[in-house]
């Protein structure tokens, strides 16, 4: 017995049968025990872990949901196109074993498109032959061959894989403000976009879990030095794999990271005039470092390298814009000079566009209308804490706090990366995903500080942001800012004291 059938090119007539839903409830229930116990081992002392069945779950519904949304109702599209084209290497490994190893390492020449026949199928050209969607066919052919040519079970194992990264990164911002785990956890595993573009077979997710890994792996090895070895070659695997398939993330990621690891020393300098001195400096050596890492990285980003971006957004937008391709759901941010100050003009529109649209009224389709909802949710979250703690408390949060200078120069640059490149809706709100757990997480700190604040000084404290540069982990206070205990409580050392 199996569902209703759709038509793939090379492929024809396929569908999902019944034991592939069976398999897939099987599947469910084992894991769902496995993270259960995970979850009881590590409640006592690792507080969060209370969420984190519940966001394995919601990654395995967006997945789920997302493919049989693109299966049945759209009849397929990338995802598909993406698992067929896998199924196909699988086909020859069955084949020919050597020539399959020869092309997962990275074959994908004309040439070697050329090895397929009617008997294995052909992988589609336009995924096969790009080196960017090539990295999810290889992935995917390797999790086809171990779940029998399933599409169901497939897109569960890689939304299942990828959650480790965003939980491994959802508890590295949680580590400097634990007091907040619940707000946390909205952002990293329960906003429903990332939930449910960045767990089925894409590019986005595998990109996405990219993003956490390398977070998680900076924070290990720069600030909380352990497992140097290892999460050096995490560091290097997730930076490969975001360059391999999206290289823009990691042009917009890379200077934040350096800004992150290099701003928490400058900050524990005590002498004025040294900082007045060194900090120009280092502003410079940190642009220009950073320029030269990625001019020197130029044949690896391909069109998206510095020298060729210019002329790649000007291309982007205007091919996402056409509306006989996309119909009305694109947007317009303005006509380019040709010229980066042009670009840059945009930033304002750009970035108002991949926050927040599209708006409610702008939705013309269901997802679209839920992507609006979604949306709404974020601008009303960004109004109540710019009208909470000001922007002038939200500045010196950002400016004193390093993890949240490098959440929010992260999430505002990728922003205006998509806002200015991505004038089509639905293409935007896949695109800007990486970015959206740091920009709620980061409104939910600032929030967080506000109300610390206010308590502190309330009790007659004085609030010092020089203790708080790594965090809130070692103050004895509750979500709300407000002490456990009505007690006092023993002088808070400095992060610098305290390592001391």
């Amino acid at each position: 017995m199996s569902f209703p059938l759709i038509f793939v090119w090379y492929h024809g007539e396929v569908t999902i049968d019944l034991w592939e839903y069976a398999l897939a409830l099987v599947y469910i229930l084992v894991l769902y025990f496995i993270f259960a116990r995970r979850k009881a081992l590590m409640l006592r002392s690792a507080p969060e872990y209370k969420f984190y069945l519940w966001g394995f779950l919601a990654k395995l519904g967006g997945g789920l949901g997302f493919s049989l949304i693109y299966f049945y109702y759209y009849g397929g599209g990338d995802t598909t196109s993406y698992f067929y084209s896998s199924v196909a290497m699988r086909n020859l490994a069955m084949i020919d074993p050597l020539e399959y190893l020869s092309q997962l390492f990275g074959d994908n020449s004309i040439e070697a498109w050329g090895r397929y026949s009617l008997d294995t199928a052909y992988p589609f050209k336009y995924v096969f032959l790009d080196d960017r969607t090539y990295m999810v066919v290889r992935v995917s052919s390797v999790l086809a061959i171990l779940t029998f040519k399933s599409y169901l079970i497939s897109t569960l194992l890689i939304a299942s894989i990828s959650f480790f990264g965003i939980w491994a990164c959802y508890r590295t911002v949680v580590s400097y403000f634990p007091q907040i785990n619940r707000d946390l956890a909205i952002a990293f595993l329960f906003m429903p976009n990332p939930a449910f573009w960045g767990s089925a077979i894409l590019k986005d997710t595998f990109s996405f879990s990219a993003v956490c890994f390398w977070v998680h792996a900076v924070d290990e090895v720069f600030f909380k030095r352990r497992h140097v070895m290892w999460n050096w070659m995490v560091i290097v695997m997730s930076g490969s794999m975001m360059i391999t398939v999206k290289p823009y993330i990691f042009m917009v990621l890379f200077p934040a990271t350096l800004f992150w690891v290099f701003y928490i020393r400058v900050v524990r300098l005590r002498n004025v005039m040294v900082k007045f001195v060194i900090v120009p400096f280092l502003l410079v050596g940190f642009v220009l470092g950073s320029l030269f890492v990625l001019t020197r990285m130029g044949d690896q980003f391909d069109k998206f390298a510095l020298d060729g971006a210019l002329e790649t957004i000007e291309v982007t937008q205007g091919d996402l814009i056409r509306e006989d391709s996309y119909g009305s759901n694109s947007f317009d941010v303005g006509k380019f000079d040709g010229t980066w100050m042009g670009v840059l003009s945009k930033f304002p529109v750009a970035v108002n566009a991949a926050l927040f649209r599209p708006y409610l009224w702008e939705a013309r389709n269901f997802t679209m209308f839920l992507s609006g909802l979604e949306n709404l949710w974020v601008l009303g979250l960004t109004i109540v804490v710019l009208y909470k703690a000001g922007p002038r408390f939200m500045l010196r949060s950002v400016m004193n706090v390093p993890i949240l200078i490098m959440a929010s120069i992260f999430a505002l640059l990728f922003a205006f990366a998509v806002g200015v490149s991505t004038p089509n809706f639905g293409a935007m709100v896949r695109f800007k995903i990486p970015m959206v757990p740091f920009y709620i997480s980061s409104l939910y700190i600032i929030l967080f500080l506000s109300k610390l604040k206010k308590n502190m000084e309330a009790n007659g404290q004085r609030f010092n942001f020089r203790d708080l540069r790594l965090g809130t982990a070692h103050l004895n206070v509750d979500q709300h800012g407000k002490p456990w205990r009505s007690e006092p409580r023993k002088p808070v050392k400095a992060p610098e004291q305290r390592s001391k």
